[in-house]
């Protein structure tokens, strides 16, 4: 059965949507502008963002394009099972961090002013060259990631106007580019608050709209069930997720979430520790409704939509909001979905930008520039990232789903250095190097060529483990960090800690 989007009916309220979509949050960009006062503002907030910022902020970075339409249209080849990997994973994706890492980058962040993740692991290694490392390895990911989430973008204006993709890839790209140079941290924040909020209203309204055109859950599970058991039923159908696929998905996107570098900024964004606490009540509600609602629709339209082959599976969501509802609601849920592509792409350019202007620029090729001029650059640096982001968008290298997995485990490695710096006193300079740069390696070798290198395993699994094993060892043979730094990262945040 063939179902294409009604674009003659929608084509007009999805602009007028979408127009006035950007130009609020393009208002929202000026006025975070002007309440910035350096650099520290620029990317962290100086460390002064609330819960409710914060939480939503961190589930609107984390929830992308993906999420609302790749992850929808995997599981509707699926079924129930789909939902069982997908959901938790994504879920507890901020919890996992926060109970890991998130108190101990608070306090790091105010007593040291850390604004990037560099800082943190050029700090604790004493090494300006693993912030180079980091801060290259940022730039090939993120901005790889960016350009995924603009091709989604430019997928639903095509969809809903007819227009070529470029238009919608370049509108995307040029209104996040805009508010993000203006207001920094503070104008994302502030954008993803109304992105944060949409998304889960788009995800709860599609959810009981799609009820409403399959006859009720208790008919869809059982016309679910009719054509086949394993829909309703673990591993799923066409046995689609073994149980090695199954933990590969729920560890990837919970627990590594702590090596992405624009997720792991959002601590030093926080006040104080009750904030974080908050925060992540907020953020993983948002999170799990958003995870639960939205992909339980790639479920429900399989009787709503039966016989969607390959791609067109990829836009469930949007035929169960055009067939559900008017023109202008339907509309307005789909900038929620664009909302999901937006809310990423704004974190990760600001996130690309601190690693070329601090990371790179003020902390290694120019170690004497100022703040103000470091952050005069940052704005010319957001432009220039994001016309490149646009570039990949429009050239389309691979699937969203492909890229973004493929750059996200390229980061994800980095959970070893931060896991093992953390917790161990032991780790060393050397073993960084060693470690990562190995495991970057083997990552990439079976992603592209050795997959049975993997067991069955996404790749980014045994690329870390074999980081951990590799770090431990080189460790045990190499010179630690002197004693000032040990102090620093454990001794004195471990009595202020018995303190509190």
């Amino acid at each position: 059965m063939n179902h294409v989007i009604d674009t003659a009916t929608m084509t007009v309220p999805f602009l007028c949507v979408i127009i006035l979509y950007c130009l609020i949050l393009t208002g929202l960009g000026w006025y975070g502008s002007q309440k910035n006062k350096g650099l520290s503002d620029y990317f962290t907030m100086s460390g002064k963002a609330g819960a409710i910022l914060t939480g939503i902020a961190y589930f609107s970075t984390q929830y992308s394009m993906s999420t609302f339409m790749g992850v929808p249209g995997s599981i509707y080849h699926v079924g129930y099972a789909g939902m069982s990997v997908s959901v938790p994973g994504i879920a507890f994706s901020m919890l996992i961090p926060a109970l890991l890492v998130g108190r101990r980058l608070i306090t790091l962040g105010h007593r040291y002013n850390m604004l990037t993740m560099a800082d943190y692991l050029a700090d604790r290694y004493e090494s300006t060259g693993v912030r180079g490392l980091l801060a290259v390895l940022m730039l090939i990911f993120l901005v790889s990631m960016m350009g995924a989430q603009t091709i989604g973008g430019g997928v639903i204006f095509t969809t809903y106007t007819g227009a070529p993709e470029w238009v919608g890839i370049v509108v995307m790209g040029v209104t996040v580019m805009l508010y993000c140079m203006a207001g920094g941290i503070r104008s994302i924040m502030l954008t993803d608050l109304i992105q944060g909020i949409l998304m889960v209203v788009t995800a709860v309204v599609t959810f009981f709209v799609s009820l409403k055109l399959g006859g009720g859950l208790e008919v869809i599970n059982e016309k679910l069930a009719a054509m086949d058991t394993n829909y309703v039923s673990f591993p799923g159908h066409n046995n689609s997720y073994p149980w090695q696929g199954y933990v590969s998905m729920i560890v990837m996107w919970s627990f590594f979430a702590i090596g992405q570098p624009h997720l792991f900024t959002k601590f030093f964004t926080m006040k104080d520790h009750k904030t974080m606490f908050k925060a992540v009540i907020l953020g993983t509600l948002g999170m799990w409704f958003s995870a639960s609602f939205i992909e339980w629709c790639g479920v429900t339209g399989i009787i709503s939509f039966p016989g969607l082959e390959g791609k067109q599976s990829d836009f469930v969501v949007p035929l169960i909001l055009q067939g559900g509802l008017s023109p202008i609601l339907s509309s307005l849920m789909i900038a929620g979905i664009f909302s999901a592509g937006m809310s990423t792409i704004s974190s990760l350019l600001l996130t690309a930008t601190s690693a070329a202007s601090r990371d790179l620029y003020q902390k290694i090729l120019k170690r004497n520039a100022t703040d103000e001029e470091t952050l005069r650059l940052s704005k010319v640096i957001t432009v220039c990232l994001g016309i490149i982001a646009i570039g990949i968008g429009i050239y389309k290298p691979g699937s969203i789903f492909q890229i973004v997995l493929f750059a996200y485990g390229g980061l994800g490695i980095w959970a070893a250095p931060i896991l093992l710096g953390m917790y161990w006193r032991r780790t060393t300079t050397a073993a960084v190097y060693v470690g990562v740069i190995s495991a970057e390696i083997l990552y990439v070798l079976m992603v592209v060529k050795f997959t049975s290198w993997s067991f069955g395993f996404n790749p980014l699994i045994v690329a870390w483990a074999f980081a951990m094993v590799v770090m431990i060892v080189v460790s045990l043979l190499t010179k630690p960090a002197s004693e000032a730094t040990i102090r620093r990262h454990f001794d004195d945040l471990d009595r202020r800690a018995d303190a509190a």
